[in-house]
Formats: C-alpha cells, sequence, structure tokens
C-alpha cells in the first residue's frame, strides 16, 4: 500500500481526471479504469475498481456523468456507458482554476518544508 505521504491518497483528483478523459469520448467503466492507469497521478498502478465506479456512480448522482446500458456488438451483453455533461464540463472548467491554486499552494508547501528541513540539518 502506498503512504499518503508518498502522493498515493490522492482520490479527489479522480473527479477531474474522470471529467478529462469523458470530455474526449464516452467509455465504459473499464475503459475509463485503464485510461486512469495511465495518467501519471495514478504511478501505474492500476485504480481500484470498486472504488472507481463508486465515483462514477457519486458523479452521475451529482449530474456531471449520464449513463445509458450499450452493447458493444449484437452479440455482447449491454454494458453502462459513461458521458459527461454540460454540467461536468462546467466542473471540468472549474478544476482547471482549482488545481491552478492547488498547484501554487503546494509550491509554497515544498518550499517552507525545504526552509524547515534545511534549517535542521544545519
Amino acid at each position: 500500500m502506498l503512504c499518503s505521504c508518498k502522493g498515493g491518497n490522492l482520490d479527489k483528483f479522480l473527479q477531474p481526471h474522470i471529467l478529462l478523459i469523458l470530455s474526449k469520448k464516452e467509455m465504459y467503466g473499464l475503459e475509463i479504469i485503464n485510461e486512469l492507469e495511465k495518467k501519471p497521478m495514478f504511478m501505474d498502478r492500476r485504480p481500484d475498481p470498486t472504488g472507481v465506479y463508486r465515483y462514477l456512480k457519486k458523479m452521475e448522482d451529482d449530474g456531471q456523468l449520464r449513463s445509458e446500458m450499450k452493447s458493444p456488438d449484437n452479440n455482447a451483453k449491454a454494458r453502462k456507458v459513461y458521458s459527461i455533461t454540460d454540467y461536468g464540463r462546467h466542473c471540468l472548467a472549474n478544476w482547471t482554476v482549482a488545481l491552478g491554486q492547488y498547484s501554487v499552494d503546494i509550491i509554497g508547501l515544498v518550499s517552507e518544508i525545504e526552509d524547515v528541513l534545511e534549517r535542521k540539518s544545519k
């Protein structure tokens, strides 16, 4: 298990990742999980499928996503396909502002930590 001090507990970034992925095209849940795994933040680790599906449901309940049952071909069992809503696109735009501020805050925090560690080592 990854320690949260190594960035292994950043589940709140699932939302902007999922919104970004679905802003490009609709996908089945497993396809979303496969795309998340490719993102640098996930460090080539497969996201917990149960957690992702739970989050997809939450985002659908919040109105950011919609889903419908579709069959990949005529012989296959229908599966849920997710797509982003207009409200989801609005939320994705809001994430650009929030993530921009997070990056400024994180750079400041890293600098403060480095200053403290540098003073302790002297």
